[in-house]
């Protein structure tokens, strides 16, 4: 795996992935959890955003981002669609997604997010839990359909 690209889950036990053309972060100056999830997860369905919570054991943990699943079996998998524009595909994390929440003019985008290698159109997103080292996959990969919406963040308990 030479030509992989190392990622992290965030220091609040997110994994967060963000495709700035089509998301629409603000919610409210005064958000409450219960709208920032429901939030989330319709940007999700819209094709926007990418969520998961590997959860706060697993902060900084590192993700394996490569072109191609890694063969190793998964312990769980995260998956959902992204439509990705002219302005890419980014990591964020969720300090950003909530400023952007929280401050109109605010984007998910500002604080360290880093463009990811993958070409416009739409893709399937999938980040798997492997007993491994890393023990977080992440894979995209070019679709021609959406999957079926999802209803919750993953792995969010």
């Amino acid at each position: 795996m030479s030509d992989a690209l190392f990622l992290n889950v965030d220091e609040d036990g997110f994994f967060c992935l963000v495709a700035p053309d089509a998301y629409r972060g603000f919610i409210d100056e005064d958000w409450q959890l219960e709208q920032l999830f429901t939030h989330f997860v319709e940007q999700m369905n819209a094709g926007s955003l990418f969520v998961a919570h590997p959860g706060p054991d697993d902060a900084d943990e590192t993700v394996s981002f490569a072109g191609t699943p890694s063969g190793a079996s998964a312990l769980r998998e995260a998956t959902s669609t992204v439509h990705v524009g002219v302005g890419g595909l980014w990591v964020t994390d969720y300090t950003q997604l909530t400023m952007a929440a929280q401050f109109d003019d605010e984007t998910a985008t500002n604080s360290g997010a880093m463009r990811l290698p993958v070409t416009e159109g739409t893709h399937r997103v999938t980040l798997s839990q492997v007993d491994g080292d890393p023990c977080y996959v992440l894979t995209i990969k070019p679709v021609d359909d959406d999957l079926q919406p999802l209803d919750a963040v993953p792995w969010f308990a």
